[in-house]
């Protein structure tokens, strides 16, 4: 998921404990193109060439709207890169900025550290 918001119900004016922290993310899906057998059991592969999965925005059937939902701050496990697919030409309005909003497809840098290297890829 792609955080957009993060929020906090009012809390109780009593002194109360604290109220949960949510955030609003946006969804992404591995992408369908890359699969392989592991025990009998289909599961998405990295792609060949970069061995890192790829990665769409998640869309409503109409495909005009993203997907996204609330979630509570501590259900996060892992904060991941995720590195837009250029193509062959990059679009020239991307830029550190905005590489996440105008980009529909990337990578998951299963690279970043050594901690995801091993918790994305320890099926194989």
């Amino acid at each position: 998921m792609q955080v957009r918001l993060i929020f906090s119900p009012k809390g109780p004016s009593n002194g109360g404990d604290s109220p949960p922290v949510f955030f609003y993310g946006k969804y992404f899906k591995f992408s369908s193109q890359y699969h392989t057998d592991v025990d009998g059991v289909s599961v998405f592969a990295p792609a060949p060439d970069v061995d890192m999965f790829q990665l769409h925005r998640h869309f409503r059937s109409d495909g005009t709207t993203r997907m996204g939902d609330i979630i509570r701050l501590t259900d996060i496990r892992e904060i991941v890169e995720l590195v837009p697919v250029y193509g062959s030409q990059m679009d020239p309005r991307l830029n550190y900025n905005n590489s996440l909003e105008l980009a529909d497809t990337f990578y998951l840098n299963n690279f970043a550290s050594k901690e995801t290297f091993h918790a994305i890829l320890s099926y194989q």
